[in-house]
């Protein structure tokens, strides 16, 4: 199937796709101003008390290693800067797109969030210079199956017991039998029209296809490998605990060996497992 015929495709099965929700969206365009004052930022984030406290619990999780409590918005501003705020922003929303919290929704959100803090870890490691674009980019390089499960949860869960339950955790394969398309290229129409940059859109869109990235290859080669390493710690509905990360073609990218892995992952799990909910609620 042609590119251009897939992606009338999608469009017609799904529908409009979303927007990012009224307050995120404020906020955003007032972030797109550096100028911007950290109270009135505030001022507009405190109509949401669902924001409001996603960014403090965020913005206190040991992935960001402040060395104080974060007590307030305007606070967070300052300290966490405002591409950290921005990525909060964005992750709150795609929350607030799961209205309907049951397991699917459950494994899909932290397996989004856990893959963004790995991505943030890895782009760190690998002296990236825009760690919260890798944050913002394994947020929502699953965004596509999100908005599969809000559209069509009745395919979405047929999807998700071949994946979860069945024999094949693959699930570009499970995606193409069902759907026709791929849960990634629908993510890049979602990215297109949230207008974010070219290179997280292409993150998105080939983060199983790291090799095809042409604007930013660290950036995608990141997501990918964020996404084996969430994978292997079994966060989320795709479990694939015994996958050798050696042998991953953005490990070879990176030129990243056996034991810098390994430490790696010992590493980004023990400061996963110690934030547990922190995270993920």
């Amino acid at each position: 199937m042609k590119v251009s015929s897939l992606l009338k495709k999608i469009v017609m099965l799904t529908g409009d796709l979303p927007t990012i929700p009224h307050t995120a969206q404020q906020v955003l365009q007032r972030l797109s101003d550096p100028e911007v004052e950290p109270k009135e930022l505030e001022k507009i984030i405190l109509q949401d008390p669902s924001l409001t406290a996603r960014i403090l619990k965020l913005a206190n999780s040991p992935f960001y290693g402040r060395p104080r409590m974060i007590k307030t918005v305007s606070e967070a501003t300052v300290v966490i800067g405002l591409e950290t705020l921005k990525s909060i922003v964005v992750a709150s929303a795609v929350r607030e797109m799961l209205k309907n919290f049951g397991l699917t929704e459950k494994l899909l959100w932290e397996h989004a969030v856990g893959t963004a803090f790995v991505a943030r870890f890895i782009a760190e490691k690998v002296k990236f210079k825009n760690t919260e674009e890798a944050f913002m980019s394994g947020l929502l390089h699953d965004i596509g199956k999100i908005i599969l499960q809000i559209k069509v949860p009745d395919k979405m869960y047929l999807v998700m017991q071949d994946i979860y339950h069945g024999d094949n955790p693959n699930s570009i394969e499970v995606e193409t039998e069902i759907f026709g398309f791929t849960h990634a290229h629908l993510g890049q129409l979602v990215a297109r029209k949230w207008q974010f940059a070219g290179e997280i859109e292409e993150a998105i869109g080939y983060h199983h296809w790291p090799g095809r990235a042409k604007i930013n290859p660290q950036l995608t080669h990141i997501v990918h490998l964020a996404n084996t390493f969430t994978h292997k710690m079994e966060i989320g509905p795709i479990r694939t605990p015994n996958i050798n990360l050696k042998d991953q073609i953005s490990s070879k990218f990176f030129g990243l060996d056996e034991e810098t892995l390994n430490r790696m992952f010992q590493e980004c799990s023990e400061n996963i497992e110690k934030e547990g909910e922190g995270i993920f609620s």
